[in-house]
């Protein structure tokens, strides 16, 4: 649960990073506001130790506020911000999965590019 954890919060980590050093341009209000929502997110992430259900609630939320942010983009930010949205919206942890290492590494590669593209987004 431990590393399941803790890889969740390593790539929300590595998204408020590049949002930090990325956030200019025209819709830099959306870019501070998905900011804002990872940086929730590492709060609760790390707040839910032991608990999967916190962890998936959150995980949960946090999906839920970048496909809201997503309506209030434009062009590539709103196209990013909805991947972003299905990436994080698709993870749940489910212990009695035996694949779920696997579908946690699926899911935080994507959430990788993603957040990547959110950062070129908002520069």
């Amino acid at each position: 649960m431990n590393i399941l954890r803790n890889s969740l919060a390593v790539v929300a980590a590595s998204a408020l990073l590049g949002l930090t050093a990325a956030c200019s341009g025209g819709q830099t209000a959306v870019c501070e506001e998905a900011t804002k929502a990872f940086t929730d997110y590492s709060s609760k992430a790390a707040g839910a130790a032991g608990d999967i259900k916190g962890l998936n609630a959150a995980t949960s939320d946090l999906a839920a506020q970048l496909k809201e942010l997503s309506g209030k983009a434009d062009g590539d930010l709103k196209v990013t911000l909805t991947g972003l949205a299905d990436s994080w919206g698709s993870f749940k942890i489910d212990l009695s999965d035996p694949a779920a290492a696997t579908k946690l590494a699926e899911s935080g590669q994507k959430a990788i590019q993603a957040t990547q593209q959110l950062a070129s987004a908002c520069s």
